[in-house]
């Protein structure tokens, strides 16, 4: 169980890092920046960095947690930057703010970085024991851990639930490349099953109740997040192909020459 709950670990990991790449490369493929929500960029952005503080104060048992977002917090201020750098109304007052907000979310990055790192250093010099050790800074017990694993997937989920709608309105999916959704599905479907995982194992431990109590919060918002990015992977894709097929039609349409233009 407990290998198999690191296999899963380390496979939702590696997911949770790649989520910010394809809307990257589709930034830097274009140099566009289409009418996508931005508010919805900086939610999903708040939802990783509670996900990193989760991963942290959960203890380094959820190590996966932490590397997952953190790498992911990395590479997604990459695309936050792109993503008003190629926006055709920015200016310089713009840009500074968007700087200056990547950069305080980095430094609290950061911050929980030496935090995990100072416990976990500390947790493998004990032996890894699977509970009940005192670390250097103290982590949260599991009823603060289920608020910030209640809010954390719930901003993640939500966070582009706006702009599918705008999207679904306007009947425009421009500005979000359909692999983003598509990744996150698979995110959502490998977190799924570590969360299951967990409580499986740790129920003869600290007992069923509380081994479910502890992961509930996050196993349902990442079961809610997997049907809302399914249906946005959907749409978009739906969009594109239908695009495609329009373009293409009409570069097989022959061109139509005014018999009067000939004439002339």
């Amino acid at each position: 169980m407990n290998i198999a709950i690191e296999i899963f670990g380390i496979l939702g990991a590696l997911a949770t890092i790649g989520l910010g790449i394809p809307q990257l490369i589709q930034q830097l493929k274009t140099k566009k920046t289409g009418k996508v929500n931005f508010a919805s960029f900086w939610i999903f952005y708040v939802g990783i960095l509670l996900w990193v503080a989760y991963g942290v104060f959960a203890g380094p048992r959820y190590w996966q947690v932490f590397i997952a977002n953190f790498v992911c917090i990395a590479i997604y201020s990459a695309t936050m930057f792109y993503l008003y750098y190629y926006r055709e109304d920015k200016n310089k007052k713009l840009m500074l703010q968007v700087i200056l907000g990547i950069v305080f979310v980095l430094l609290l990055t950061l911050l929980l970085a030496i935090i995990f790192t100072i416990n976990i250093v500390d947790w493998f010099k004990s032996g890894r024991p699977e509970k009940g050790h005192n670390y250097p800074i103290p982590i949260l017990n599991e009823s603060y851990r289920s608020v910030i694993a209640a809010i954390a997937p719930s901003l993640t989920t939500l966070a582009f639930l706006p702009q599918l709608i705008i999207s679904l309105k306007k009947k425009d999916f421009k500005g979000l490349t359909p692999w983003m959704p598509f990744l996150f599905m698979i995110n959502n479907g490998l977190w799924i099953i570590y969360f299951i995982l967990i409580p499986v194992h740790k129920t003869a431990l600290i007992g069923a109740q509380q081994a479910w109590l502890e992961v509930m919060p996050a196993l349902i918002w990442q079961i809610v997040s997997l049907t809302i990015y399914a249906i946005q992977f959907g749409m978009i894709y739906s969009y594109y192909k239908k695009m495609g097929k329009h373009v293409e039609k009409n570069k097989s349409e022959p061109l139509e020459i005014d018999s009067t233009i000939l004439e002339k």
